[in-house]
Formats: C-alpha cells, structure tokens, sequence
C-alpha cells in the first residue's frame, strides 16, 4: 500500500504545482479594482495611451512592450517619463496624447520590532503602476497591487485595462 501512496502523492504534488502556477501567472491575472485606478473618462479608442519605459532593465522592457504588442489592441507608445511630462514636440497633443500609464514604486522598511532578520531592517521595493492625465497634470491612484517585479504587476494591470473596455 505504500508503494501506492508515494506514486499518487507525487501526482498530487505536481498537479497542486501546477495549479498553483497558473493561478499566480500574471499573464491571466486581472484586478477587481479596475474602477478606483482607470480614470473615468479615458477611452483606449480615442487616444493614444503613452507607457513610461521600464528604466532598471532592458530585459523588463523588453518583457513589457512585447506584451502590450500582443495584448493590447489599442494605439499605444513607450516613451521616458521626462517626454510624458514634457509637453512639446511629437507629444504636445494632450488631447491625443492624454493619459500615461506611469510605473509608481514603494519603497518599505520592516524593522527588527516587525520581525524583519537584518539589525537595520529589511528593505523591499513593490512596482505599481498609475495613469496620469497629461491634459490636468493629475496623477490617479496606483492599482495597489504592487510586486517585486514591474513585468509581474504591468501584465495584470494591462489584462484588466482590457478586460474594462471589452
């Protein structure tokens, strides 16, 4: 019987595996909360959403702009916060050229109090993501769903922007 015991909880583990990847995979992840983080009035049909470029990794961006290639069936460009900002030139329109979706970072300290192993603390940086309206310059609320990796909360935050106007 116990020859029987380990095969099949071996399967159990794989299968208990997978399952669990799938449902951590951020490609099929969506937020619930799309309606306190995408402005009410952006609409993907009638303008040209800008999309900071991912500054630490060149891998990461890449990662990004291969997956809003895929996913995103609305114009798009991935431009450096400084042009998002900076109103002149290709980008003056702020009525096509209305919003941005901006990468937000959260920088947070556990002291030793909070259990954190380290004497000095333990220090963690969360990526978000946050549309800015360049017409108003009015930064909207982050999606509070931050992770250790931008390509990790971007992939969701782009799945719910479309799953919203679907």
């Amino acid at each position: 019987m116990t020859k029987i015991k380990k095969p099949l909880l071996s399967a159990l583990s794989i299968v208990l595996f997978f399952i669990i990847a799938l449902a951590s995979n951020p490609s099929k992840k969506t937020f619930k909360n799309s309606s306190s983080w995408i402005p009410k009035d952006f609409n993907p049909n009638k303008t040209i959403l800008l999309v900071e470029k991912f500054a630490i990794s060149g891998r990461a961006e890449q990662n990004m702009e291969d997956y809003m290639n895929q996913k995103y069936p609305y114009k798009f460009e991935f431009v450096d916060i400084q042009t998002i900002k900076n109103k002149e030139g290709k980008y003056a329109d702020t009525k096509l050229y209305r919003y941005a979706l901006v990468i937000s970072s959260h920088t947070s300290t556990m002291t030793k109090a909070q259990g954190a192993v380290t004497s000095g603390g333990l220090t963690t940086t969360g990526f978000d993501f946050n549309f800015y309206d360049r017409d108003l310059n009015k930064s909207y609320p982050p999606t509070r769903r931050p992770s250790s990796y931008a390509s990790t909360t971007f992939k969701p935050v782009i799945n719910t922007i479309v799953k919203h106007f679907e």
